[in-house]
């Protein structure tokens, strides 16, 4: 997806006692393959209202245009939630839409 201005990977570090309140990614074109590096006890994520589970070692698929909440509730000696993210094509995309919105949502130069 590296195409488009959607598509992007790097490393989500959640401290203890954080909280992302509820929102929506931009589009429902991609999904998010989060994969679990550091997943102390207490961290959770609930998209669309299901809880999922992260697991190191581990990816996990999010369709993030649902409503979403992360949260880290563990202690502060637990340290960090730590995840590497990387956008994908949603496999519902269609190669000739895939390169409609590469087109339309190219990265600004």
């Amino acid at each position: 997806m590296s195409a488009n201005s959607f598509g992007n990977a790097g490393f989500s570090v959640l401290m203890p006692g954080a909280r992302l309140e509820g929102r929506c990614g931009p589009t429902n074109a991609r999904v998010r393959c989060h994969l679990g590096l550091k997943i102390p006890l207490g961290c959770e994520l609930v998209v669309g209202g299901e809880p999922q589970c992260w697991a190191e070692g581990h990816c996990l698929l999010v369709d993030d245009s649902f409503l979403h909440t992360v949260a880290h509730n563990g202690s502060p000696e637990d340290g960090p939630r730590v995840v590497f993210i990387v956008d994908l094509w949603h496999p519902n995309v269609a190669g000739a839409e895939r390169q409609a919105l590469d087109f339309v949502f190219a990265p600004d130069p």
